[in-house]
């Protein structure tokens, strides 16, 4: 999963696309990232998350491209290209390119973690419009993206290294939890009202008992549960 609540789902026609209608890198000489979270429904061919129209061409393009017998994914900044990764169609991903103009380097990150780079880039002036699932080429907009695509973000500057950690950041679901400290009638609930779990005949919950010794007293014996009131024990044999 991803922190978002919502993203945009296109589905690779010449339909599924969302544009401003205005360049938002708004000089791509100058310092500059791209980035969001994307699930490829396909990974085959030349794929497009983000791009911006510099008249019949980009001035930059991320998304995904073969190379050699399988898909990574791309950033391109000019004529100059890093690849970097493997995407899989159904799996979520952070994808950010980033752009140094103090020298020249086009550097790309997935997931958090730089996979690439590529020095001496001669970025082209790109003062048309920004564009989300699709790039421009001279016969029109083309290798456009199939899947979903979030939390898009563009800045005018470099993105530093604790950034890239919190953009690319997937906070854990919980799904289940069960606290095993107590399983009446041999259920032990879970804390959400999800289902619970159904004790084997092998399976008991220890319970501390109601007036336990001293922890700190040397004569103490009594067991302590692993975790809170409680725990499961299992005998390894029924």
């Amino acid at each position: 999963g991803t922190p978002l609540t919502s993203t945009a789902s296109l589905d690779g026609s010449g339909h599924g696309f969302l544009t401003p209608g205005a360049p938002v890198v708004t000089d791509t000489a100058k310092d500059f990232a791209v980035g969001g979270w994307v699930r490829p429904a396909r990974v085959d061919g030349t794929r497009t998350v983000l791009s911006q129209d510099a008249g019949t061409a980009r001035a930059f393009t991320l998304g995904l491209t073969p190379v050699g017998s399988g898909p990574a994914w791309s950033f391109s900044v000019g004529g100059a290209r890093v690849t970097g990764g493997l995407p899989e169609a159904g799996d979520w991903a952070y994808v950010l390119g980033q752009y140094d103009a103090e020298t020249g380097t086009v550097r790309l990150y997935v997931n958090g973690r730089e996979v690439g780079e590529e020095t001496a880039a001669v970025p082209v002036a790109g003062e048309g419009d920004f564009q989300i699932g699709r790039a421009r080429g001279a016969q029109g907009y083309r290798d456009r993206w199939q899947g979903e695509i979030g939390d898009v973000r563009a800045f005018d500057r470099i993105v530093v290294p604790g950034e890239l950690t919190a953009l690319a950041t997937r906070t854990a679901l919980r799904v289940g939890h069960w606290a095993l400290d107590s399983a009446p009638d041999g259920l032990a609930p879970e804390t959400g009202g999800g289902a619970p779990l159904k004790l084997g005949a092998g399976a008991s919950v220890f319970r501390l008992d109601d007036d336990p010794c001293d922890i700190f007293d040397p004569d103490c014996v009594q067991d302590w549960p692993l975790e809170g009131d409680g725990h499961l024990g299992l005998d390894g044999v029924t």
